[in-house]
């Protein structure tokens, strides 16, 4: 079988539900070339503040960082590739983008950053995160609990056999035990 070549515009978006942005990849990876899954990972970036600094995003001005207060910012890797490349539907980068290009142009280092702004990979293989991975959207409403501050996907919500709303495991960067293995930048850089 061929490998299975991604185009963003044949992709399923929703602006501000990158989390599902990327589920929707890896299942379409899996319906259309699951050979290559092994290869594929969802990458969460977040911190103890749940606030990160990112270069080269679609919300930003110019070369100015954007200032996620969204908690979280997921993406995908193949690893299959030679260099590696990663997917960021956010990003201004071309899509895919080498992941040397990626680090230096978007994640940048952080010898002049703020220590609360450091950031955590949380680096999920694609069929554990399509495995495990579930949110009833809460997350996006607004302080009346009925009303979205996005309007939602259009297709329901993502849940699997054990939760309807697990999103905060995904983007806890403490905890050890969750989906992945969380890495620091520079165990990030080892592993791409």
């Amino acid at each position: 079988m061929e490998t299975w070549t991604v185009k963003r515009d044949e992709c399923i978006y929703t602006s501000c539900y990158c989390e599902e942005n990327i589920w929707k990849l890896c299942e379409s990876w899996k319906q259309n070339d699951p050979n290559h899954l092994d290869n594929l990972y969802a990458v969460f970036i977040s911190n103890e503040r749940r606030q990160i600094l990112i270069w080269k995003q679609k919300s930003g001005h110019n070369d100015y960082p954007v200032n996620w207060v969204l908690y979280f910012l997921p993406y995908q890797i193949d690893k299959s590739v030679s260099p590696t490349i990663i997917y960021d539907f956010d990003s201004t980068l071309p899509f895919p983008v080498s992941a040397v290009d990626y680090l230096q142009s978007a994640i940048r280092d952080e010898i002049n950053l703020s220590r609360k702004f450091h950031r955590m990979f949380r680096v999920i293989p694609a069929q554990e995160y399509l495995n495990t991975f579930a949110s009833d959207r809460s997350h996006m409403l607004a302080a009346d609990k009925i009303t979205y501050n996005k309007p939602p996907p259009s297709y329901p919500a993502i849940f699997n056999e054990k939760s309807t709303n697990n999103i905060n495991d995904f983007i806890d960067m403490k905890s050890k035990t969750g989906p992945g293995t969380v890495m620091n930048l520079t165990e990030f850089r080892e592993f791409l």
